[in-house]
Protein backbone atom coordinates (compact mmCIF):
# COMPACT_ATOMS: atom_id res chain seq x y z
CA UNK A 1 0.00 0.00 0.00
CA UNK A 2 1.09 3.76 -0.79
CA UNK A 3 0.41 6.37 0.86
CA UNK A 4 -0.93 9.42 -0.97
CA UNK A 5 -1.12 13.07 -0.15
CA UNK A 6 -2.95 14.95 -2.24
CA UNK A 7 -1.16 18.38 -2.78
CA UNK A 8 -2.99 20.07 -5.85
CA UNK A 9 -5.70 22.44 -4.49
CA UNK A 10 -5.59 25.75 -5.48
CA UNK A 11 -5.70 27.31 -1.54
CA UNK A 12 -8.47 29.82 -2.58
CA UNK A 13 -9.84 30.64 0.92
CA UNK A 14 -6.66 30.40 2.44
CA UNK A 15 -4.75 32.95 0.29
CA UNK A 16 -1.63 31.44 -0.60
CA UNK A 17 -0.12 27.39 -0.82
CA UNK A 18 -1.25 26.10 2.55
CA UNK A 19 0.63 22.84 1.69
CA UNK A 20 3.95 24.88 2.41
CA UNK A 21 2.15 27.02 5.39
CA UNK A 22 4.14 26.86 8.61
CA UNK A 23 2.27 25.11 11.62
CA UNK A 24 4.58 25.19 14.82
CA UNK A 25 7.97 23.89 13.55
CA UNK A 26 7.03 22.36 10.41
CA UNK A 27 5.12 22.91 7.16
CA UNK A 28 1.78 21.76 6.95
CA UNK A 29 2.38 18.60 4.75
CA UNK A 30 5.49 17.71 7.08
CA UNK A 31 2.95 16.90 9.90
CA UNK A 32 0.80 14.65 7.51
CA UNK A 33 3.58 13.16 6.40
CA UNK A 34 5.47 12.75 9.40
CA UNK A 35 2.29 10.65 10.90
CA UNK A 36 1.80 8.52 8.01
CA UNK A 37 5.53 8.16 7.26
CA UNK A 38 6.04 4.61 9.80
CA UNK A 39 3.14 2.81 7.92
CA UNK A 40 3.89 2.75 4.21
CA UNK A 41 7.29 2.17 2.15
CA UNK A 42 6.16 4.57 -0.18
CA UNK A 43 4.57 7.97 -0.32
CA UNK A 44 4.02 9.91 -2.91
CA UNK A 45 2.70 13.63 -2.96
CA UNK A 46 0.64 14.22 -5.94
CA UNK A 47 -0.45 17.71 -7.32
CA UNK A 48 1.83 20.22 -8.99
CA UNK A 49 5.61 20.75 -8.52
CA UNK A 50 6.71 23.80 -6.25
CA UNK A 51 9.66 24.98 -4.67
CA UNK A 52 9.78 23.80 -1.65
CA UNK A 53 8.81 20.07 -2.07
CA UNK A 54 12.49 18.78 -3.29
CA UNK A 55 12.67 16.56 -0.56
CA UNK A 56 9.68 14.58 -1.47
CA UNK A 57 8.25 12.20 -4.10
CA UNK A 58 6.59 14.32 -6.21
CA UNK A 59 3.99 13.07 -9.04
CA UNK A 60 2.46 15.90 -11.10
CA UNK A 61 -1.39 15.55 -11.48
CA UNK A 62 -2.24 14.21 -14.95
CA UNK A 63 -5.80 15.01 -14.77
CA UNK A 64 -5.47 18.68 -13.77
CA UNK A 65 -8.74 20.84 -13.02
CA UNK A 66 -10.80 17.64 -12.06
CA UNK A 67 -10.45 18.42 -8.33
CA UNK A 68 -9.23 15.32 -5.57
CA UNK A 69 -10.92 12.57 -7.86
CA UNK A 70 -8.20 13.99 -10.58
CA UNK A 71 -5.44 13.61 -7.78
CA UNK A 72 -6.70 9.60 -7.28
CA UNK A 73 -6.61 8.78 -10.91
CA UNK A 74 -3.05 10.17 -10.69
CA UNK A 75 -2.22 7.94 -7.97
CA UNK A 76 -3.71 4.98 -9.24
CA UNK A 77 -1.85 5.27 -12.17
CA UNK A 78 1.36 6.00 -10.59
CA UNK A 79 2.61 3.62 -8.20
CA UNK A 80 3.01 0.04 -8.00
CA UNK A 81 1.14 -1.10 -4.82
CA UNK A 82 -2.39 -2.32 -5.70
CA UNK A 83 -3.47 0.30 -2.58
CA UNK A 84 -3.38 4.13 -2.01
CA UNK A 85 -4.31 5.45 1.27
CA UNK A 86 -5.15 9.21 0.12
CA UNK A 87 -4.73 11.80 2.31
CA UNK A 88 -5.65 15.59 1.76
CA UNK A 89 -2.40 17.70 2.68
CA UNK A 90 -4.66 19.86 4.64
CA UNK A 91 -5.38 17.42 7.49
CA UNK A 92 -2.65 17.44 10.06
CA UNK A 93 -4.14 15.60 13.25
CA UNK A 94 -4.56 12.24 11.59
CA UNK A 95 -4.73 9.32 14.08
CA UNK A 96 -1.71 6.99 13.14
CA UNK A 97 -3.90 4.28 14.78
CA UNK A 98 -6.82 4.76 12.97
CA UNK A 99 -4.74 4.42 9.67
CA UNK A 100 -3.18 1.65 10.65
CA UNK A 101 -6.97 -0.09 11.44
CA UNK A 102 -8.14 0.92 8.44
CA UNK A 103 -4.98 -1.03 6.54
CA UNK A 104 -5.88 -4.42 8.49
CA UNK A 105 -9.73 -3.97 7.43
CA UNK A 106 -9.22 -3.43 3.58
CA UNK A 107 -10.12 -7.75 2.78
CA UNK A 108 -9.89 -7.00 -0.60
CA UNK A 109 -12.44 -3.66 -0.56
CA UNK A 110 -12.45 -1.32 -3.13
CA UNK A 111 -12.61 1.46 -0.94
CA UNK A 112 -12.55 1.57 2.94
CA UNK A 113 -14.09 4.75 4.46
CA UNK A 114 -14.64 6.58 7.08
CA UNK A 115 -18.69 7.61 7.72
CA UNK A 116 -18.97 9.72 10.52
CA UNK A 117 -21.74 12.35 11.79
CA UNK A 118 -20.52 14.88 9.43
CA UNK A 119 -20.10 12.77 6.18
CA UNK A 120 -17.60 10.84 4.25
CA UNK A 121 -14.22 11.46 4.36
CA UNK A 122 -12.97 10.13 1.12
CA UNK A 123 -9.15 12.00 1.29
CA UNK A 124 -8.62 9.92 4.12
CA UNK A 125 -9.38 6.20 2.49
CA UNK A 126 -8.00 3.93 0.52
CA UNK A 127 -8.10 2.91 -2.64
CA UNK A 128 -7.75 -0.02 -4.96
CA UNK A 129 -6.29 0.34 -8.19
CA UNK A 130 -8.93 -1.83 -9.46
CA UNK A 131 -11.64 1.18 -9.34
CA UNK A 132 -9.37 3.53 -12.20
CA UNK A 133 -11.31 2.21 -14.84
CA UNK A 134 -14.41 3.75 -12.86
CA UNK A 135 -12.64 7.22 -12.11
CA UNK A 136 -11.43 7.79 -15.63
CA UNK A 137 -15.30 6.83 -16.85
CA UNK A 138 -16.64 9.47 -14.72
CA UNK A 139 -13.92 12.26 -15.64
CA UNK A 140 -14.64 11.34 -18.87
CA UNK A 141 -18.24 12.07 -18.41
CA UNK A 142 -16.84 15.63 -16.20
CA UNK A 143 -18.11 13.77 -13.11
CA UNK A 144 -15.42 15.23 -10.83
CA UNK A 145 -17.56 13.57 -7.48
CA UNK A 146 -15.32 11.32 -5.45
CA UNK A 147 -18.93 10.07 -4.05
CA UNK A 148 -19.85 8.98 -7.47
CA UNK A 149 -17.06 6.32 -7.23
CA UNK A 150 -17.87 4.97 -3.85
CA UNK A 151 -21.31 3.98 -4.92
CA UNK A 152 -20.35 2.09 -8.08
CA UNK A 153 -17.99 -0.13 -6.23
CA UNK A 154 -17.31 -2.55 -3.05
CA UNK A 155 -16.62 0.62 -0.48
CA UNK A 156 -16.30 -0.70 3.58
CA UNK A 157 -17.53 2.06 5.68
CA UNK A 158 -15.99 2.37 8.91
CA UNK A 159 -18.53 3.83 11.61
CA UNK A 160 -18.82 6.88 13.86
CA UNK A 161 -18.31 4.36 16.77
CA UNK A 162 -15.27 2.36 15.53
CA UNK A 163 -14.02 6.04 14.74
CA UNK A 164 -14.24 7.56 18.16
CA UNK A 165 -12.19 4.55 19.72
CA UNK A 166 -9.07 6.61 18.18
CA UNK A 167 -9.83 10.02 19.17
CA UNK A 168 -12.39 12.57 18.40
CA UNK A 169 -13.22 12.90 14.39
CA UNK A 170 -13.86 16.93 14.81
CA UNK A 171 -9.81 16.47 15.19
CA UNK A 172 -8.82 13.73 13.41
CA UNK A 173 -10.55 14.54 10.23
CA UNK A 174 -9.84 19.01 10.52
CA UNK A 175 -8.61 20.47 8.07
CA UNK A 176 -7.22 24.05 7.48
CA UNK A 177 -8.75 26.01 5.16
CA UNK A 178 -8.43 29.69 6.14
CA UNK A 179 -5.65 31.35 8.03
CA UNK A 180 -8.13 31.12 11.06
CA UNK A 181 -8.24 26.87 10.52
CA UNK A 182 -4.01 27.50 10.70
CA UNK A 183 -4.16 29.56 13.85
CA UNK A 184 -6.62 27.62 15.84
CA UNK A 185 -4.38 24.61 15.64
CA UNK A 186 -1.03 26.17 16.16
CA UNK A 187 0.79 24.57 18.92
CA UNK A 188 -0.41 25.89 22.42
CA UNK A 189 -3.99 26.40 21.03
CA UNK A 190 -7.21 24.87 21.40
Amino acid sequence: MTGVVLIGGKSRRFGSDKVLAPLGQKRLVEHVVDIINPLFDEIVLVGHTRKGLEEFRVVEDVRPGCGPLGGICTALGAVSNDYCFVFAADMPNLSRELISSMISRTDDHDIVIPVWSQGREPLHAIYHRRVLPVVESLIAKDNFRVFSLIEQVDTLTIPEDVLRSFGDPFVMFSNVNTLGDLDRMAPGRG
